[in-house]
């Protein structure tokens, strides 16, 4: 057990939300640590973090793919945009894993521009990009670049909030208020996807395998999110192939 991330998380989910510990919750499995036992609510999103490793509903869903092929990325060479607090602990003392944000950030050891990315084409072995893509305006761009700096036979794993009662992406038009759009697609969100997201990673190259948990895994590890956007379903990673 991480004593320290345990304590940190429980004393955050007492003060934010202390009714939580009033109700009896089952024991959930983090695909990630391995902790089993009760789930903390973040929000409105009932047992939503591990408290041992942090981790989150898509951070579980990233960990359950790693863990059912055997796939250990500690030695790899890795980009990783905007990283999840447990892989980021887990991987940081790889000299090749590159973390990064747009910004300066406690997790992230790298500055990077998915749009422009500063690296070589063909130099890693893999590259994670999970709830970037919604936040870009020109999220084309980002793939095609994703593709580039990815080695051939390289894996990508992309994930983004899905309607999957939309056949197509909605764009919003050029003079719709910021506000309106994040009123339909959620904080800093500038558009919402559809059922047509695989199309546009494939239309750069990608070789796409969308994958899909089980209705046990999902329930046993709490892997899709519960919160206002209700049509909005994350319990889709995008394994992409170079």
């Amino acid at each position: 057990m991480n004593i320290n991330v345990f304590a940190q998380e429980y004393l955050r989910a007492a003060v934010r939300k202390p009714s939580q510990f009033l109700q009896a919750r089952p024991a959930r499995l983090c695909t990630i640590c391995g902790y089993e036992g009760r789930f903390l609510d973040v929000g409105p999103r009932p047992e939503a973090r591990c408290p041992n490793c942090s981790s989150k509903e898509r951070d579980r869903i990233m960990g359950l793919y790693l863990r059912a092929n055997r796939l250990n990325l500690t030695d790899k060479a890795v980009l990783h945009f905007s990283p999840e607090r447990p892989f980021f602990r887990l991987w940081k003392d790889n000299p090749r894993y590159v973390a990064g944000d747009v910004k300066i950030s406690k997790v992230a050891n790298a500055v990077v521009d998915i749009t422009n990315i500063q690296f070589e084409d063909d130099h890693f072995d893999y590259v994670i990009c999970h709830h970037i893509l919604e936040h870009v305006p020109d999220d084309a761009q980002g793939m095609r670049e994703c593709f580039r700096v990815l080695k051939p036979g390289g894996t990508a794993f992309f994930s983004v909030p899905l309607d999957q009662s939309r056949a197509e992406t909605w764009e919003p038009p050029a003079d719709m208020p910021a506000a309106e759009i994040e009123r339909i697609c959620g904080w800093d969100h500038v558009r919402l996807y559809g059922r047509d997201f695989p199309d546009k990673l494939a239309a750069v190259g990608f070789d796409v395998d969308e994958i899909r948990f089980s209705t046990e895994d999902g329930d046993r590890s709490r892997l899709t999110e519960k919160h206002a956007f209700e049509p909005q379903g994350l319990d889709r990673l995008f394994v992409c192939r170079k």
